[in-house]
């Protein structure tokens, strides 16, 4: 939960909806995240990084999102046709899911690889990595 840290504030009492998890735990798990994205930044193999959880979808979506992440080419290859593998085409979405499996909380993960530069299929080449929680329970 030290480990944590997103731009964005926290979410009040009123933000919060009927929360399906312990918020401790989901805030543990990030932290591990964040920790590990701190890691792979410092090596070189991301960018810019940034985990939020909106307040307008009440503690019920986290959003990370990831800058220059070098490994997407390798990513988009690996999804081909892999969907029940642990990895599934992004080490971000493993370190993820492990790190939120430790603290009891399970979410489904949904992986885009975006191009800020185009929206021209022809000239796409993706830079950064949005993975998308949602789902988020406690087990």
């Amino acid at each position: 939960r030290k480990s944590f840290k997103s731009p964005f504030p926290p979410l009040s009492d009123e933000d919060k909806g009927d929360l399906a998890y312990d918020e401790g735990a989901l805030l543990d798990g990030l932290g591990t995240v964040s920790a590990a994205l701190d890691a792979l930044q410092a090596g070189g193999i991301i960018g810019h990084w940034e985990i939020s959880i909106p307040t307008d979808d009440y503690g019920e979506v986290v959003t990370i999102a990831i800058d220059d992440d070098i490994s997407l080419g390798a990513q988009a290859l690996l999804r081909e046709g892999r969907s029940g593998l642990a990895l599934n085409g992004s080490v971000v979405t493993a370190i993820t899911r492990a790190a939120l499996k430790k603290v009891g909380v399970t979410a489904a993960i949904d992986a885009f690889f975006l191009d800020p530069s185009t929206t021209k299929q022809d000239v796409f080449d993706p830079s950064q990595l949005l993975l998308n929680l949602s789902n988020i329970k406690g087990t």
